[in-house]
């Protein structure tokens, strides 16, 4: 079931994908390069893990905030001035961490850092909410912004930091957020579909109470994910050191499976509808809790590896089923920013749970949580998916 926005969808250009693929992956910045961030700020201002929590609690607030105010402005202004602000929020805010302000300075400076990238991240869901196939759209979305996330893992603490030191680090990513956030923007289009008194083509035969319960409930079904996806990332590496395995182990490891959650979405965003909703994600979820299980043996490198690798695939391949789900039955083109608030809302509940449930259950706990948030959300999308494929969609009339 295939929904189609209009005849040429000015969306479903691959100019377009890659272009806002960029802003997206500008929207991630921090959140992908989170590790590198930390140690970099840990060494400069001399910050413990908990001043560190902190200013990670500071940007996802921004982060959140933005998300919900963007509905007020998404649909309203300019796609390129908002990205162009934004952007410009994020690398001002960055280079103003360069000059080594106090804590107060450093934890309102992520809180702005966040904002912007929240705003970001806000527009590129609605961007690619307007596609007539939000399934695949979203898997290229998730997976493009993770591969400049990739590079800049390799590149920071081999190449940059070694050789120009903070500053270095600094500049790189507020050049970045310029690169990725600005330059592609001509790309872009200035505005989305016009939804405006059902000019453009709607679900006409979805009842409104019917189309607002999906697209609330797919979010909730992505929160849910992503809270137990995030309460396993955030400590990966302290579970490869309980298997006996290096630093420089594990952060290969998770180098290669960070590529791999990439390859998750570009194959989401391949694979599509062809074999309907549910199927696909049932097959993944499955192979998560595979990969939850090899993490949890703590037996040698190789069980741990393959079980990372099964885990992270699984983050862009589902979430582009839930975003896409969601997308299709937004009627207003707004609500889908709120994908961005899953993300910063995820990456606060699930690393605070699991590390209680770690403190008081240990390791194996924190998996079995994991996996169960992974189950909850299958029977919710499955249930929306079942819904979704009983319902009758009108396509636009030419």
């Amino acid at each position: 079931m295939t929904f189609q926005k209009s005849q040429e969808n000015p969306i479903d250009k691959t100019s377009v994908y890659v272009a806002a693929g960029l802003i997206s992956a500008a929207g991630a910045l921090l959140l992908n390069v989170l590790p590198v961030l930390f140690g970099t700020l840990a060494e400069a201002f001399g910050l413990g893990e908990a001043e560190l929590g902190n200013l990670a609690f500071s940007a996802n607030i921004g982060f959140a905030l933005l998300g919900i105010i963007s509905l007020a402005w998404v649909r309203k202004t300019s796609w390129r001035t908002i990205s162009i602000i934004a952007s410009a929020v994020v690398t001002l805010a960055i280079l103003y961490i360069w000059t080594k302000p106090s804590y107060g300075g450093l934890l309102a400076a992520m809180a702005v850092a966040g904002a912007g990238t929240g705003a970001l991240y806000a527009l590129a869901m609605v961007i690619f909410g307007d596609s007539s196939q939000p399934e695949r759209a979203y898997g290229f979305k998730l997976g493009m912004e993770t591969l400049p996330g990739v590079v800049l893992l390799v590149l920071l603490p081999v190449v940059i930091a070694p050789a120009w030191g903070f500053g270095g680090v600094m500049i790189t990513l507020a050049l970045a957020a310029v690169l990725m956030g600005i330059v592609p923007l001509p790309w872009v289009p200035a505005r989305g579909l016009d939804r405006s008194g059902d000019a453009s083509p709607t679900h006409d035969h979805v009842p409104h109470g019917s189309a607002s319960t999906t697209v609330w409930l797919s979010l909730l079904a992505s929160l849910i994910f992503l809270m137990g996806i995030i309460a396993i990332w955030a400590f990966l590496e302290l579970i490869g050191k309980q298997t006996g395995l290096s630093s420089d182990t594990i952060g290969m490891v998770l180098s290669a499976g960070f590529f791999v959650n990439a390859i998750g979405g570009f194959i989401a965003a391949g694979l599509g509808l062809k074999v309907g909703r549910i199927t696909p994600v049932v097959i993944v979820i499955a192979a998560e809790l595979l990969g939850l299980v090899l993490i949890g043996q703590f037996a040698s490198v190789t069980t741990f590896a393959v079980g990372v690798m099964l885990f992270l695939f699984s983050i862009n391949f589902v979430l582009a089923y839930t975003f896409g789900l969601m997308a299709e039955y937004d009627l207003s083109g707004k609500l889908v920013a709120l994908g961005s608030v899953c993300l910063s809302l995820g990456g606060a509940l699930g690393p605070m749970i699991s590390g209680n449930i770690i403190e008081s259950s240990g390791y194996t706990a924190a998996l079995v949580f994991s996996g169960g948030c992974s189950l909850v959300a299958l029977a919710i999308y499955a249930s929306l998916a079942r819904r979704a494929s009983q319902l009758t969609l009108a396509p636009s009339q030419p």
